[in-house]
């Protein structure tokens, strides 16, 4: 029955965003119930998670931090101290201010910046000191194959982009991600030739850093979502605290608490109350469908 539901949750978040995953999401069919148990053991066992997040939009009128990821990663964080997690969200300066924004809303998950200028031995050896057994990168941009962080736009925003993907090659960690645009960390699951297919630039755009398990959703936000249910049906136990993250109310206090910190629309280049171009409005009903799902 939960593998059913788990299956139905995969599915429910690969309505289309701004752009069409299906094709993204066919490739690592599977992942979210993975990905899923593996938070779910972190829970049980008390262990300290991290959380790699925030996208410089360094195109827009004003270049800022969008607002997919950091609201989703809040949710998430709070899904986890709710399972007896600790989660440890890491982002760079240029997204610090929106992530903490975040954070707050809900009260869960300690933020830890890194310096845009440090070199991946940097990174690394930070990391490692954190204590961590999982990390999950939540719409995190990461290196092409040429190690050329870019955008859906093809803008290359590598300069200001700490080299935080240098983290999921610690020895160690069970690792995951969660994206939408063929670009993010943990696409490196998708063989090149299917975001080739699927995204636009994709060919030039694709990171190539793998995790253990990867969630593709029309916008990363409900990747976390989808994340946060397949948890309540994984820790049935937790499920009344789980399922109420799972609130059109929460998502919009989240996306404010971004919004008024200088987050911006990653598709639109400017704040509001849409993420990847699509009206909250216009996403309600697919986190009420969640909650409905997110029953063991």
């Amino acid at each position: 029955m939960s593998a059913g539901r788990l299956r139905a949750i995969e599915r429910a978040v690969l309505r289309p965003g701004a752009r069409d995953v299906g094709g993204l999401g066919a490739a690592v069919a599977g992942q979210l119930a993975r990905l899923a148990g593996d938070l779910a053991a972190a829970g049980s066992a008390r262990t300290r998670v991290g959380l790699v997040t925030g996208v410089h939009i360094a195109w827009a009128p004003t270049p800022a931090a969008e607002t997919d990821g950091p609201v989703g990663t809040a949710v998430l964080a709070a899904a986890l101290a709710a399972l007896g997690a600790e989660p440890v969200v890491l982002t760079d300066d240029p997204c610090a201010e929106v992530t903490g924004a975040c954070l707050g809303v809900l009260g869960a998950g300690r933020l830890t910046v890194v310096p845009v200028g440090a070199d991946e031995p940097a990174v690394a050896a930070r990391v490692a000191g954190l204590g961590l057994s999982h990390l999950v990168a939540v719409e995190r941009l990461g290196p092409n194959a040429e190690g050329r962080v870019l955008t859906m736009r093809a803008v290359d925003i590598t300069a200001s982009t700490a080299p935080l993907h240098a983290a999921f090659a610690l020895p160690g960690l069970v690792t995951g991600a969660v994206g939408d645009g063929g670009n993010e960390i943990g696409m490196g699951n998708v063989p090149a030739e299917v975001v080739a297919a699927c995204v636009a630039a994709g060919a030039q755009i694709a990171c190539r850093v793998p995790v253990g398990a990867l969630v593709t959703a029309g916008t990363s936000n409900w990747g976390c979502y989808a994340l946060v249910a397949a948890l309540a049906v994984l820790a049935p136990g937790h499920g009344s605290a789980l399922r109420a993250l799972l609130d059109p109310a929460v998502d919009a206090a989240v996306l404010a608490a971004a919004t008024a910190a200088g987050g911006i629309d990653g598709v639109t280049g400017r704040p509001g109350a849409s993420v990847d171009g699509v009206p909250t409005a216009d996403y309600a009903d697919l986190i009420r469908d969640l909650r409905g799902l997110a029953h063991a």
